[in-house]
């Protein structure tokens, strides 16, 4: 690439591909923002709202540990968010899991909160992350809410 050429700023192709409109909003850069942070939104639902594969492959597949059969969350139910450290060992692993597989956040941050509310059974969390949209960084904050009965989280841009 030539060191004139200017870096432009596209929507992730899936939306480019289905946007129906002739003349494209993709040409502001706030439009093009927007695409994303809603891109990154709906792929970490999809991403919460799938279950890692139960059984870890032997030690010698160091390969297969970051593959997609462990793509998405483990098994939440079997997490007790009663507990302080079993909450933080939650955080830990949502945040890999994004790093993982997510690659246009830079940094992620996760966090719950210290209390359980015995009357709502929603677990709420929290997700910060800075994004990396070429060639500047974006921070975005999610509020998470999973659901224990039907085991879906929802998750929601915060402005």
């Amino acid at each position: 690439m030539n060191s004139n050429d200017k870096k432009q700023l596209l929507a992730p192709l899936m939306d480019r591909l289905l946007n129906d409109s002739k003349t494209s909003s993709y040409a502001r850069p706030q439009a093009v923002i927007a695409q994303i942070r809603e891109s990154v939104r709906r792929d970490l639902e999809s991403l919460f709202n799938t279950r890692s594969c139960t059984h870890s492959p032997a030690r010698q597949y160091t390969h297969l540990q970051k593959s997609l059969l462990n793509f998405g969350l483990p098994d939440l139910s079997t997490i007790n968010f009663s507990s302080k450290d079993d909450r933080k060992n939650f955080c830990n692993q949502v945040e890999a899991v994004i790093k993982h597989y997510e690659p246009r956040v830079k940094s992620a941050k996760v966090s719950i909160g210290d209390k359980v509310d015995v009357e709502d059974p929603t677990i709420r969390f929290r997700v910060e992350a800075v994004l990396h949209v070429s060639p500047s960084e974006e921070t975005i904050v999610f509020d998470s809410a999973f659901n224990p009965i039907s085991h879906a989280v929802d998750i929601s841009e915060i402005s």
